[in-house]
């Protein structure tokens, strides 16, 4: 069985500047599109890692994925992550993005904190996206934000597996409706 996964491979339109940037109110943490690796589940069983962004050196987890039937199962856990409000006052959750190779957007769902840890349990019946995780306002946002605090790694178990690409396209209006 070939061993596939989600990917978000990286972050395009990140300006030397937001590296050493404080990420405060107003801060965009990325431009205005995230380019995004996905991989097919069908039939997998294992873990993908999660990479921190700028906003979120310390920040790490990992995803347990299982899919061996129509229902893929996300276990997600996070953790060094500070509260969402030190990038946003208007930023008050934790919210986990699933892209589609075509860039649809599906919200996963709330990530549950316990201080800097978090957890998070969904179905969907996707079987082939890449993830990342972002600050949003409440859990039932339509659209992530641009405070996009960790991407999937380019591996899962460990192995590197190609996949197709997906853009997420951050319009302004949504930027707008969030402080920015």
């Amino acid at each position: 069985m070939q061993v596939t996964s989600a990917l978000l491979l990286l972050v395009i339109g990140l300006s030397s500047a937001i590296a050493g940037q404080n990420f405060k109110a107003g801060s965009p943490a990325v431009d205005q599109v995230v380019q995004v690796m996905t991989f097919p589940y069908a039939g997998f069983k294992g873990t993908v890692e999660f990479m921190s962004t700028p906003p979120t050196p310390k920040a790490n987890g990992r995803v347990k994925i299982t899919r061996l039937s129509p229902t893929t199962y996300i276990d997600a856990h996070v953790d060094d992550l500070p509260p969402a409000s030190a990038f946003c006052p208007c930023s008050r959750v934790y919210v986990l993005w699933l892209i589609a190779p075509d860039g649809e957007l599906q919200n996963a769902g709330e990530f549950v904190m316990h201080g800097d840890r978090g957890e998070l349990h969904a179905t969907t019946a996707w079987c082939q996206f890449g993830m990342i995780v972002t600050a949003e306002p409440n859990p039932l946002v339509e659209a992530p934000s641009q405070l996009v605090v960790l991407l999937n790694m380019p591996s899962v178990n460990g192995i590197a597996e190609p996949g197709s690409l997906a853009f997420i396209d951050f319009a302004p209006e949504l930027q707008q409706e969030i402080g920015r």
